[in-house]
């Protein structure tokens, strides 16, 4: 969120980088992200939390997100990026939703789950969501009467990272309301002044940005034919994961443990946690098709979120780069699949740190407004083709969030899922994030009309993991 000289109190004016997740918002394109902890509520009264208890515990801490209590201000005509803008009188009960288990095991969770992840959110209020559900039980290892807490939010306001950072602020700091402030906003009559004074330095930054970019590409070619970078074209045969978003959203998880994965780590040198996880997709991905009587032409590739907080400069809640990485799904070995994973990763890392990929990829700074708009509108007005070879066939994503410190009015968390919702061409997502005692847990999200099944995939999720925590077993040299 980039806060603008001699604009009111209280008024932003959003990034291209997150204006972008606006102009895309489409029925096959939801550009939003939920965030589930589940506490151990057991003998504690928020065991039984009502929905003056929840509006009670969030409105308590409005200052630590000061969009809590803003909303998106689009510009007329889009000739500029939208603002955030104050709401102080909208209806915090309307964001705050109270549920009670309707019995025991994941079903009731998962309903919930699926119905918010698939419903847009209304961006004429403040960009949050907030579901709550009492008297979970029966959740695979976990304790009974547990209490899920889950924060859904735009992606336009912050990526993973972002969001993150705010539920760990909100599950282990005090109460922090918001000072009360006389929040003037933005007169529609200033907005348009600022959009129509504004409008010609658009164009001089688009003009100097193409000329930059243009630089960029010239750099990245020659870099490309000399073998100092990969070059990533789309030029692989689609899946069922390729196609229009349908039928009901799905969340199926899985949880993998935690010394069995740095056991691989400490067998195969130089591989990270992620590389062991796109292993594990890559064959149950497989696998999954070759049961469908689909298997691929050409090795699966997958979409991979990156954080360039640390590499690039970005003034945006959204600093990820996407990476495409071969899962090498040709491959039998599980061992050989990671050590190739391993190094198609670094790859793809290292085109995403290069310079004149960095200097291209900021093409999307120096756009204005109205093309910005226009490519949004392009995207929903033009339909999906199924048909049209593909760079990527699912999302895997590591989202950085934690349990550890983590409480809600003394209850410990326990748990914790998120994830974003698939877009029309991408209807399989995968999200890892930190679990109990050093597990990690693998989230799946998909449409079931690509996945009507989605509990078996999660079994053969299951089943490559063993297989590659077996096959690291075996090539262990014994010790004498």
């Amino acid at each position: 969120m980039i806060f603008r000289n001699s604009l009111p109190t209280g008024v932003a004016q959003l990034g291209p980088r997150d204006a972008e997740f606006i102009y895309n918002e489409s029925e096959g394109h939801l550009s939003h992200m939920v965030c589930a902890y589940f506490f151990d509520t057991a003998g504690h009264p928020l065991a039984d939390m009502t929905h003056a208890d929840a509006v009670g515990w969030i409105s308590e801490r409005f200052g630590y997100w000061p969009l809590f209590t803003s909303r998106v201000q689009r510009v007329p005509l889009d000739l500029d990026y939208p603002y955030w803008v104050p709401a102080p009188d909208f209806d915090v009960d309307d964001h705050v939703r109270v549920h009670k288990a309707s019995g025991p095991g994941w079903a009731p969770v998962r309903a919930l789950l699926g119905k918010s992840l698939s419903a847009p959110m209304d961006l004429t209020r403040p960009p949050w969501e907030l579901e709550v559900m009492t008297g979970i039980s029966g959740i695979d290892d976990l304790p009974g009467d547990l209490t899920l807490i889950m924060l859904k939010t735009h992606h336009s306001a912050g990526d993973g990272l972002e969001i993150r950072n705010l539920t760990n602020r909100l599950f282990s700091g005090p109460a922090k309301p918001k000072a009360p402030a006389r929040e003037s906003g933005l007169p529609l009559v200033e907005m348009m002044g600022r959009s129509v004074l504004g409008f010609p330095g658009q164009l001089i930054r688009f003009g100097k940005g193409l000329s930059a970019t243009k630089v960029a590409a010239e750099e990245i070619t020659q870099a490309e034919e000399s073998g100092e970078l990969a070059k990533y074209v789309a030029d692989r045969p689609p899946t069922r994961f390729n196609h229009v978003l349908e039928g009901d959203l799905a969340l199926e998880f899985v949880t993998l443990d935690g010394a069995d994965i740095k056991a691989i780590r400490a067998a195969v040198p130089g591989v990270t946690v992620n590389d062991i996880f796109l292993t594990v997709v890559a064959g149950a991905l497989e696998k999954y098709l070759e049961e469908k009587d689909e298997r691929p032409e050409r090795p699966l590739a997958a979409m991979v979120p990156r954080s360039m907080r640390q590499i690039a400069e970005w003034e945006s809640a959204n600093q990820l780069a996407l990476l495409t990485v071969d899962l090498h799904s040709d491959v039998a070995d599980p061992v050989e699949k990671l050590t190739r994973i391993r190094d198609s990763a670094q790859v793809a890392k290292e085109r995403s740190s290069h310079l004149a990929v960095r200097k291209f990829s900021t093409r999307i700074e120096t756009s204005p407004a109205p093309l910005l708009r226009l490519t949004g509108l392009a995207r929903r007005l033009n339909k999906l083709n199924t048909d049209r070879e593909v760079m990527q066939h699912t999302t895997i994503s590591n989202v950085p969030v934690t349990i550890d410190g983590n409480v809600f009015d003394g209850a410990p968390a326990v748990a914790v899922l998120g994830g974003q919702a698939p877009v029309d061409g991408d209807v399989l997502r995968h999200f890892l994030i930190a679990a109990a005692g050093g597990a990690l847990t693998l989230n799946v999200i998909v449409a079931r009309g690509a996945m009507p099944d989605p509990e078996h995939y999660v079994v053969l999720l299951r089943e490559s993991f063993d297989e590659l925590r077996q096959a690291v077993e075996c090539d262990v040299p014994a010790v004498e």
